[in-house]
């Protein structure tokens, strides 16, 4: 049976949805450069409700140790670099070209893992970081002008925000392990929550262009928000369900499809619906485009199986 191949699948999907939101709302929210990191104002207030909702529903909140409770803390707020880092990309670059840089996340999370928590790697592993990486490369590589240049900027910004989201799943695992989901998710939940309120305090670009998106735009961009936060979620608990009725490996594989269709969905877009995502699918920009997140996909079978 291959229902928990379409279970899988949802999940990528959902968080592909995401993804394209995320773009809709840099290029039309945002005013200058570097000024969609003021979008996390808004995933801090989700964090904040999301923790008290945990909270309401979920038994023994504080009955964990101080330690993990500040550990969790701390990656919430942590996650709130990688948040950033990731919408800046979104500014200068495609969200298709984007999203597999998000592959990296499972090879820094192995290398992690070995260090911090004694888990093994194989020879495979280690191939399929390889080839992760060498797709990458080619994502990186911007062969749309007349001179052949690298995207650095792309590179550093999802480089740090991949590592950043592995540390925190390494910290997040070693901590829920012994606590239950809801458990941690509610104190993770809680430093986004916390560390929104110190840049809306310390940070006056942020603050200020929160402000004015609150005036214009913000029950909108609320809802887009709490809509994405929930098919985040939803996938997250699709993903877990899939994983009670199916391998390990081939759930994680099957989540690695989110590039492709991230690609799929912003085609359909720029042919049907250009003003909400538009891409240039040209020859020269789409085939090494194309190529890469092959690569990236076949390292990331060879990663998981």
């Amino acid at each position: 049976m291959l229902n928990w191949f379409f279970i899988a699948l949802a999940a990528p999907f959902l968080w592909a949805l995401v993804n394209l939101a995320d773009k809709y709302l840099v290029v039309n929210y945002c005013g200058g450069k570097k000024s969609a990191g003021s979008l996390v104002l808004f995933s801090s207030l989700i964090g904040l409700i999301a923790s008290l909702t945990i909270g309401i529903f979920t038994r023994g909140v504080f009955a964990i140790p101080l330690f993990d409770k500040l550990l969790l803390i701390f990656i919430g707020t942590f996650s709130i670099c990688w948040i950033i880092l990731y919408l800046f990309t979104l500014e200068i670059e495609d969200v298709s070209a984007v999203i597999p840089w998000m592959l990296t996340i499972s090879v820094f999370g192995y290398i992690l893992s070995y260090f911090f928590l004694g888990e093994t790697l194989t020879l495979a592993q280690l191939l399929g970081a390889a080839v992760i990486f060498f797709g990458a490369i080619i994502l990186s590589v911007d062969f749309g002008k007349i001179h052949i240049l690298f995207k650095g900027r792309v590179a550093l910004y999802m480089l740090l925000a991949s590592l950043i989201y592995a540390i925190n799943g390494v910290i997040f695992k070693f901590v829920a392990s012994a606590d239950s989901f809801w458990v941690a998710s509610f104190w993770e939940y809680l430093g986004l929550g916390l560390g929104g309120v110190l840049i809306f305090l310390f940070v006056g670009d942020y603050r200020r262009n929160f402000i004015s998106n609150i005036k214009t735009s913000g029950k909108f961009i609320f809802s887009i928000n709490v809509v994405s936060e929930s098919m985040t979620i939803a996938g997250n608990l699709l993903t877990n369900f899939a994983l009670l009725i199916a391998p390990v490996a081939l759930v994680y594989m099957v989540g690695s499809f989110q590039p492709a269709i991230v690609l799929i969905l912003t085609f359909f877009s720029t042919k049907f619906w250009p003003k909400i995502i538009s891409e240039d699918f040209s020859r020269k920009i789409i085939i090494p485009k194309m190529i890469a997140i092959v690569i990236m996909l076949i390292g990331s079978l060879i990663l998981f199986i």
